[in-house]
């Protein structure tokens, strides 16, 4: 199944974020908050509304985003990288985003561990299409549900 979700760059997002074999199976709830969150940002990464996207991120100094080249530290950085590599918002720039989910796993009241393939669709002249895995770390906040890692 192909779901839509935010998006990073050339790779796209989360943490490699290990998980005991004490993890909990997740409450139909919980992945159904989750997938809320990741569907709106996507739906704001389409509609090429960076500010919008970022609302999945939890707006902190210590989230991490890691890819093939950079470990970024903290929300105000993250969200640089971002306006850097797709231009600020232009939605030929960004593309259109979806997430196929592979793994949900709750871990505890607070967290949750989600493994998919993203996939980000861009005309030749912004980079052409690309896909490949990608691993979130959730943490229920006061504001709800939000990435504290992102990997991809």
């Amino acid at each position: 199944m192909t779901r839509s979700i935010m998006a990073a760059g050339a790779g796209a997002i989360a943490m490699v974020v290990g998980v005991s074999s004490g993890a909990v199976a997740a409450a139909p709830s919980t992945q159904g908050s989750i997938q809320a969150v990741m569907d709106a940002s996507a739906a704001a990464w389409n509609s090429g509304d960076l500010d919008r996207f970022m609302g999945c991120y939890d707006k902190s100094p210590t989230i991490t985003y890691v890819n093939a080249t950079h470990v970024i530290h903290g929300y105000d950085a993250i969200r640089a990288m971002y306006g850097e590599r797709f231009g600020g918002g232009s939605t030929a720039a960004m593309g259109q985003l979806s997430l196929e989910i592979v793994d949900f796993r709750q871990i505890g009241a607070d967290h949750a561990y989600v493994v998919g393939r993203f996939h980000l669709h861009r005309d030749a002249a912004h980079g052409g299409d690309t896909t490949g895995p990608t691993t979130l770390l959730f943490k229920r906040t006061p504001a709800g549900w939000r990435i504290i890692a992102d990997h991809s």
